[in-house]
């Protein structure tokens, strides 16, 4: 709307295209990691990821497919996430063509946020395929885990490919997102499919070009040739050693990290101020047998400050409208009168 307010077509075009790219990336996206997530409760009857771990060995396929899922929504190339965020950029760089100093520092700001959410979303989704499928087991139901039966895995890789190709080849969604653009904005972004690299441009080649096929190609082949180096020239002799254990040697599931700890240092940093965080830690003395303890106080500000006061004004309408249920036929005729005179009052009034 700003470029369009301040008669810049193509960037109003580029940044419609982009919304309208990442809003179909996370249908993709979203919907292959809640049939992840169904997958997951369904093989082991676990809502909590504290109670998982170790799920890449019993579930593998509903693993990779989760696995792109989580790389898909952290903007990692070559999958779509990355492509709508390099558009948005992208709009965001046109910047400088707008003459209203508010929109130059907001701009950017919002450039910052997004940037930022990526980074949050890559350590949500670290966390959530770490805790999941990585390590050993935390419960009984975790360890007899089996994988899902066909019908189920086959909408995940379907949305997996979706993600892939349309990284790989993004001028198609571009090019079928025309129609919207133009009937919104009058105008849209440069035909992509007519390139012959296949290169997704979205003001000009001299400007800037993301090449999703050759991102692929390389990332492909990179990872073929360090498999066939290691294979190659590594030592064919077999050797057994104990598996790192990060400094402890207790073989119980409850020494590896869990969801809270790897979310503590992120915590720390915005805690504080996003959610008015306090730890309060007991420490024994030395020679007091007690245990020590850390307790947290976290207050949600978006929680208290909006939906509370708003879920609580919808009680009491609620409660006071609740009378209405309980009229005489009398009362109710009597209502209904008085609704009509005022509204025939009303309507007398406005002509």
């Amino acid at each position: 709307m700003a470029y369009w307010a301040n008669g810049l077509p193509a960037g109003a075009a580029l940044a419609l295209t982009a919304a309208l790219f990442h809003v179909f990336n996370h249908s993709v996206f979203k919907s292959l990691l809640f049939f992840g997530s169904g997958a997951v409760l369904t093989a082991t009857g676990e809502r909590d990821m504290e109670h998982l771990g170790g799920l890449i060995h019993r579930m593998p396929k509903t693993a990779f497919a989760f696995l792109v899922g989580c790389a898909a929504i952290s903007a990692l190339p070559p999958l779509n996430g990355f492509v709508s965020e390099w558009l948005t950029f992208q709009a965001i760089v046109l910047n400088p063509d707008l003459p209203q100093w508010g929109l130059k520092i907001a701009i950017p700001a919002d450039g910052a946020l997004l940037a930022l959410s990526a980074a949050l979303a890559a350590a949500c989704f670290v966390k959530a395929f770490g805790v999941c499928f990585l390590g050993r087991p935390r419960s009984t139901q975790a360890a007899s885990a089996r994988e899902v039966d066909y019908f189920s895995l086959a909408p995940m890789f379907i949305l997996a490919a979706i993600c892939l190709l349309a990284g790989v080849l993004p001028g198609v969604v571009v090019d079928s997102l025309e129609p919207v653009t133009t009937s919104i904005l009058g105008g849209r972004m440069p035909t992509q499919l007519g390139d012959r690299w296949l290169s997704l441009v979205p003001m000009s080649a001299g400007r800037s070009s993301y090449n999703g096929l050759l991102v692929f190609l390389f990332i492909t082949a990179s990872t073929l040739i360090v498999v066939f180096l290691v294979h190659r020239f590594a030592s064919n002799a077999i050797r057994r050693s104990a598996a790192w254990d990060c400094g402890f040697p207790d073989p119980r599931p409850e020494t590896q990290y869990t969801a809270e700890s790897f979310a503590q240092p992120i915590r720390r940093v915005f805690g504080s101020v996003v959610f008015r965080t306090r730890e309060v830690v007991d420490m024994p003395l030395p020679g007091d047998m007690r245990p020590a303890r850390i307790t947290r106080f976290a207050r949600d500000v978006a929680w208290d400050g909006l939906y509370i006061p708003v879920a609580a004004a919808v009680g009491a309408m609620a409660d006071w409208m609740n009378v209405l249920q309980f009229l005489t036929i009398r009362q109710y005729l009597a209502f209904v009168f008085i609704a009509l005179v005022a509204l025939l009052t009303a309507l007398a009034l406005w002509q």
